[in-house]
């Protein structure tokens, strides 16, 4: 296959797909980047593909760019999915969920037989929550009860706002709760509780999730891939 060198991460993420695969589509700027990249080759190769997409928004790029894509509820097993993270530690532990999609991306994580995370040096971290907060999916309903669970733990949930101060809500209609971690946290643990916690629909710690990561040095840059327990 010739490499498009404008992207080196986004061809090294759609690599691997080869044609009959029912692959996931990832949500956020890199998973952009790599549907765009799979359009292009899928295009130029003919690949037969069927693409669950984890957001409205790239199930929209995806058509646009000519894959085939299907309702997430009608697949039950897929083959590779690519996405990105907003922070990555040493045990390839990740917090996901800066767009809104971490339920329906850990949805389509679990149900795929690999796993391939793409992301910027910039967003390697020595502890989650360095920079980025927790998202923590919840019924609108749910909200006040959540952030008070939470706050009995040492923890602030701060209902996720637009620039317009508008209530975001998920693709599926649900508020999300920005939680900072502060300090050292037991990250088994809090994912134990947040899994167990009446009103939470989903959350973006994904602690086991992770296959394989690509990491760019800068857009456009050298491409450095790390597998698990390696």
């Amino acid at each position: 296959m010739s490499q498009d060198r404008t992207d080196p991460l986004a061809q090294a993420g759609v690599e691997p797909i080869t044609s009959g695969m029912i692959v996931g589509l990832g949500t956020g700027r890199a998973a952009g980047r790599a549907i765009r990249a799979l359009g292009e080759r899928a295009r130029r190769e003919r690949l037969e593909l069927t693409c669950i997409a984890t957001s409205r928004a790239s199930a929209e790029l995806a058509t646009s760019e000519g894959l085939r894509v299907v309702e997430m509820g009608s697949v039950a097993r897929l083959d590779y999915l690519f996405d990105g993270a907003d922070e990555m530690d040493a045990e390839m532990r990740m917090i996901k969920g800066g767009g809104g999609a971490m339920t329906r991306e850990k949805i389509a994580a679990h149900a795929s037989a690999r796993r391939v995370y793409l992301l910027q040096r910039s967003k390697l971290v020595t502890r989650l929550g360095t920079g980025a907060p927790l998202p923590v999916e919840v019924l609108g309903c749910a909200v006040a009860s959540v952030q008070r669970a939470l706050s009995e733990r040492g923890l602030t949930g701060q209902v996720r706002r637009s620039k317009e101060g508008n209530e975001v809500l998920t693709d599926d209609g649900n508020p999300v709760l920005d939680v900072r971690l502060p300090g050292e946290w037991d990250l088994e643990n809090l994912d134990r509780f947040l899994n167990a916690l009446p009103g939470v629909v989903g959350h973006g710690l994904f602690l086991t999730e992770a296959d394989e990561a690509l990491i760019e040095d800068g857009e456009g840059g050298r491409v450095e891939r790390r597998k698990r327990g390696e």
